[in-house]
């Protein structure tokens, strides 16, 4: 009985520090739009999409405007979260508070997603037709080498299989 017991506790505190672990890795990670400035794809492949000029420069004016509302989102974004680890550092945190607080942080993250949208659909609309076709075949080059160098880090953190008896 005692054994059980222990081992009831135990598990439990596994599954606490498990769901811990996975949820301060979702929170601390952010979603993507976060860590990546508006802008990279474009900037990166300005040669390769024949961009010069006054393309060049009117895409470079989107890139410069949607960096500047990036930045003030993530302060925003930065803000808000402090906000919660203050509510959630109180010895009994406020529910409704948290979860409006919660809705707070997501109201900006939906922002800086939009923020990225709407600068990639200013900047499409600058392209020529072939421009935007190399640009979707860049873009899905980097997601297919994105792709491949997850799946080589997953596969070199993946723990050792543990045997069952």
């Amino acid at each position: 009985m005692r054994k059980r017991r222990l081992r009831s506790r135990v598990g439990a505190a596994l599954a606490l520090v498990a769901s811990l672990a996975l949820a301060s890795a979702a929170f601390a990670g952010g979603p993507p739009d976060e860590t990546r400035p508006p802008g990279g794809l474009i900037t990166r492949n300005a040669a390769r999409l024949g961009l010069q000029g006054d393309a060049l420069t009117a895409v470079q004016a989107v890139i410069d405007a949607s960096g500047a509302r990036h930045a003030d989102l993530l302060a925003k974004l930065d803000t808000a979260r402090d906000a919660m680890r203050e509510l959630l550092a109180q010895p009994v945190p406020d529910a409704k508070a948290v979860m409006a607080q919660a809705d707070a942080i997501g109201a900006v993250e939906t922002e800086l997603h939009k923020n990225r949208l709407q600068a990639i659909m200013e900047i499409r609309a600058l392209l020529t037709p072939e421009q935007r076709k190399t640009l979707l075949a860049i873009r899905d080059e980097e997601h297919a080498r994105h792709e491949h160098e997850d799946a080589e880090c997953e596969a070199h953190t993946q723990p050792p299989a543990v045997p069952t008896r």
